[in-house]
């Protein structure tokens, strides 16, 4: 039996990474010996972990990348020799220059696994280290998207064979909850983080809301204390906190979705948003910006929703009016908003790390 481990430098918060390594150590839990390790760790983990996954947190106190390199190499390198790790996944891009430090030498495998993209130059100058180190020396790249995937090959000159892209799948039977085409929510779910785009957010808020008065909107996520003070001071400056309110963590998904209207998206970038598989789930309506990545392979636009050039927020406010004021409309997205939903079946997802697993 293959041994597995699953690494994510911090398990401290609600985000897609987290969310899709605990899915996928559960998963793979059934085949092989998988652990899920936290490199530093400042709370439990928001999603349920099987009891036949190993957790670990590797460190008892937080440390610093850049301060404490040395020691998290170790950290790792100790653990894996003392498991027999066969193979090791690296899940978001801070995981690459310890994972590769980590196995050198060693028969086990380091796979990057990105969990943004690689097109939108915004990260800071340490990830965009980080992402090189895992184009050059990871065994192999696992990207969200076709787009990231090409992107990769033309930006860093490697081989195709190299790389490839899973998309995240989407949970089976999430949701017996019709649709209401006579909701006047919209709903929007996310960690609060500027890659989030709560700004474009609040000012797309403040025309439509105000131009429909009877409609609401709920913000559900958690994030830095910074960020959310700061997004709530925005809807206080723009008088809309009786109609936008943020709602915090809730692990409820028909609570959060299941009476609403139309799902809205005002990212700055994304990997594939897990977010906008889930509102597909309970057939709602999506409007979005068309950023890199994952919106354009999940959204049909004008079938199941639209999407709007990037942070046009004139734009999508015109999108979310309309849809918002058309009934028959949001009825039509929302029988089509599982027409794509295929690609992302689980049990084909699984296969590819299935057949990656055995034939790395």
């Amino acid at each position: 039996m293959k041994k597995i481990a699953l690494v994510k430098w911090s398990i401290d918060r609600t985000d897609g990474g987290l969310k899709v390594a605990t899915s996928l150590a559960n998963e793979l839990s059934e085949m092989y010996e998988v652990h899920l390790l936290s490199m530093i760790s400042t709370e439990t983990n928001f999603f349920p972990v099987k009891d036949s996954v190993k957790y670990r947190n590797l460190s008892p106190k937080k440390i610093s990348m850049s301060k404490n390199f040395l020691s998290a190499v170790k950290l790792l390198r100790s653990y894996l020799t003392e498991q027999g790790i066969d193979i090791v996944f690296g899940i978001g891009m801070s995981m690459n220059s310890v994972g590769v430090a980590s196995t050198f030498g060693l028969k086990t495998k380091f796979i990057s696994c990105d969990h943004t993209n690689s097109i939108v130059d915004i990260d800071t100058k340490v990830k965009k280290i980080q992402r090189y180190v895992g184009a050059k020396f990871a065994d192999k790249i696992i990207t969200l998207t076709q787009e990231d995937r090409r992107n990769y090959i033309k930006r860093y000159g490697i081989s195709e064979k190299k790389i490839d892209y899973i998309y995240n799948w989407k949970e089976d039977g999430i949701s017996n909850v019709a649709y209401n085409d006579e909701s006047a929510k919209i709903v929007t779910v996310g960690r609060f983080d500027y890659q989030k785009g709560y700004d474009y957010l609040v000012q797309v808020a403040k025309k439509v809301l105000n131009e429909k008065s009877n409609w609401t909107w709920e913000i559900y996520g958690s994030g830095e204390q910074d960020e959310v003070d700061k997004i709530r001071d925005l809807i206080n400056e723009n008088n809309l906190q009786d109609k936008l309110v943020i709602k915090g963590l809730e692990k409820n998904q028909d609570l959060i979705y299941g009476d609403k209207g139309i799902y809205v998206m005002t990212s700055r970038y994304e990997g594939l948003p897990l977010v906008l598989l889930e509102a597909q789930q309970y057939n709602l309506p999506i409007v979005s910006f068309s950023c890199p990545t994952g919106p354009n392979e999940i959204v049909k636009d004008g079938v199941n929703g639209f999407l709007v050039e990037c942070y046009n927020t004139d734009k999508l406010s015109e999108k979310l009016l309309e849809l918002m004021g058309d009934e028959v409309m949001r009825q039509s997205f929302s029988e089509h908003a599982k027409d794509n939903m295929n690609k992302f079946n689980k049990d084909k997802i699984l296969k590819q790390w299935l057949e990656l697993i055995e034939t790395i």
